[in-house]
């Protein structure tokens, strides 16, 4: 058909937020944009930065305390050459992926591809609108903001402000919301949710999870189980990580050992219905990425943040506290303490920030829409 548009939703090879980001937004552009006037598009290109990934993902994983070593390194030009450096002396993989598809705009979720996407623009000449997606709310890396953009999907105004403050250079700029998956809004019926769990009374039931928590902040809160008395329910999710889920299966083995039949553990490792189990929690204790937190919000879900990556999610701390989506508990007996309160009086935590809860998940849901509606705008 003349005139067919295309557009390409473009992301790292990650199990991360990233990518989720990147499905959401091709699932709901796949849905709601005319097929015979458009063709949407998902792709994605692994990273070329080796033992800097591997740094990254081992103090992800385990000494999330040390980001901030690495963010506040991200700010000087030189660190932003050397990764620049390896991101661009590839750009095979990105050629290939354009030549194929051919696309009037490109959506990338990755900051570590812009560069390139940029470069190929320049040095290929290849003829497509670029916008990008910055995938943290109110702090993020340097190297996340490139100029040669035409557009920087962000969360809010914070991150707007901080852009349009840097220059015309980096290209016009969308605040629209977090990027969510639409069935994360799907509304599930709870007790059934909580008996196909094999939870058949009205004990809380806790969620642990996120991504990171399985390797550093199990260690805090699974000795807490041994400990509690009253009646609860724990579900934890551990992701990817071997280790983590075993980890939980041998504290399961240890409260089996005590006789402690008051505490219910759901082991878990990747989960793919997370509305359907998080409609069975009351309450979630986890790793303050974005992603998860906004996914929590969704389900309208209080979130306690037991751990996150410093420098670069300290925003989002900032964030539950300002917005009163929940609590950061990180210190050990922080969790301890809070879990003992939280148990006492499950109702009260449950049902403090319910409506600022349900304000921010409902201002989310127009974030999707709100790419669509530039879609348009700009291609038809």
């Amino acid at each position: 058909m003349i005139g067919k548009k295309k557009i390409l939703v473009l992301t790292n090879n990650n199990p991360d937020g990233h990518r989720a980001i990147a499905k959401a937004i091709y699932s709901f552009l796949f849905e709601n944009v005319d097929s015979k006037r458009c063709d949407i598009c998902y792709s994605e290109v692994e990273s070329k930065l080796g033992l800097f990934e591997d740094i990254y993902k081992f103090y992800y994983k385990y000494l999330p305390r040390v980001g901030s070593f690495f963010f506040n390194l991200d700010r000087f030009k030189l660190s932003r050459k050397i990764v620049n450096f390896f991101e661009l002396r590839d750009l095979s993989s990105f050629r290939k992926v354009i030549d194929k598809n051919k696309p009037d705009l490109v959506i990338s979720t990755y900051y570590l591809h812009t560069p390139c996407l940029v470069g190929l623009r320049e040095k290929d000449k290849f003829d497509f609108k670029l916008w990008t997606v910055v995938a943290d709310p109110w702090k993020t890396f340097s190297s996340s903001i490139v100029s040669g953009v035409d557009l920087h999907l962000v969360y809010d105004e914070v991150m707007e402000k901080r852009i349009k403050e840097m220059g015309e250079e980096y290209g016009d700029v969308l605040a629209t919301g977090w990027w969510i998956r639409s069935q994360m809004y799907k509304k599930v019926d709870r007790k059934k949710a909580r008996e196909s769990l094999g939870i058949n009374d009205g004990r809380p039931v806790i969620f642990v999870g996120g991504g990171g928590v399985a390797t550093h902040s199990l260690t805090k809160v699974l000795p807490i189980l041994l400990n509690i008395n009253k009646k609860v329910a724990f579900i934890f999710n551990t992701g990817a990580s071997n280790f983590g889920f075993d980890l939980v299966e041998s504290y399961i083995e240890k409260l089996k050992d005590m006789g402690k039949t008051n505490v219910i553990v759901k082991n878990f490792g990747w989960i793919e219905n997370m509305a359907e189990i998080l409609s069975a929690c009351d309450i979630v204790l986890g790793k303050a990425g974005p992603n998860f937190l906004f996914d929590c919000v969704a389900c309208q879900k209080p979130f306690v943040a037991v751990t996150h990556i410093s420098g670069q999610e300290d925003g989002n701390l900032e964030l539950i506290k300002k917005k009163k989506l929940g609590w950061v508990r990180e210190i050990d007996e922080g969790i301890a303490r809070f879990l003992k309160e939280y148990l006492d009086n499950p109702f009260y935590f449950g049902n403090k920030y319910k409506s600022n809860i349900l304000k921010e998940a409902e201002n989310n849901k127009k974030a999707l829409p709100m790419v669509l509606a530039r879609v348009k705008k700009e291609l038809f």
